[in-house]
């Protein structure tokens, strides 16, 4: 998928024809997803829906997208809303493990970028992007969990995130890992 062109980040809600790249945002979601065999064409439409379509559907704002050539090389889906308190993501029983958490850290993300545009700080500029975003909208903080091995545990560490909470005894073994963001507040 290796492109030759400039990349550029757009909000999803910004691009012009997005139905035309779904395919290459599908086909990076599941190149880079640690579940790799399905039962059947429902169980893998059924996992894309509960990582991915969700955000587009319900959350298209705080979706972004990395393009060159005219093709998604990769994308950050995002939402402002506290995943512990929204009905929306009552089916991801971790996120009560850390409601403790989540209120001072309400949004959330997760990034993946085609394995051809990795390493060369476009990641970081995904999270750049949502977190101006986040900030202009008064959140306070945002996070991320992921697996407790994960590889790119380092990759949100040099993003801005910290540690908050290992859960390395559970099964799949995660991390709560935070960023406070800077309010901007009006002088009166």
């Amino acid at each position: 998928m290796s492109g030759t062109g400039p990349i550029e980040l757009k909000r999803w809600l910004e691009v012009m024809r997005p139905e035309d790249l779904v395919a290459d945002i599908d086909a990076i979601f599941f190149a880079a997803s640690a579940t790799q065999h399905f039962e059947s064409a429902s169980v893998r439409e059924a996992f894309r829906d509960r990582w991915l379509g969700r955000y587009l559907e319900h959350y298209p704002e705080w979706f972004y997208v990395a393009v060159s050539s005219g093709q998604a090389v990769g994308y950050l889906a995002g939402c402002l809303e506290d995943p512990a308190l929204s009905p929306r993501f009552s089916d991801i029983a971790f996120f009560e493990t850390f409601a403790d958490l989540t209120p001072a850290y309400p949004a959330h993300l997760h990034i993946n970028l085609d394995a051809s545009y990795r390493n060369a700080g476009l990641g970081g500029r995904l999270i750049d992007l949502f977190v101006a975003d986040a900030e202009a909208a008064g959140v306070a903080g945002i996070h991320v969990v992921t697996g407790y091995r994960s590889r790119n545990r380092t990759f949100y560490l040099r993003n801005g995130f910290e540690v908050l909470r290992e859960l390395p005894d559970v099964d799949p073994a995660l991390v709560f890992l935070g960023r406070r963001l800077s309010v901007q507040t009006e002088c009166s």
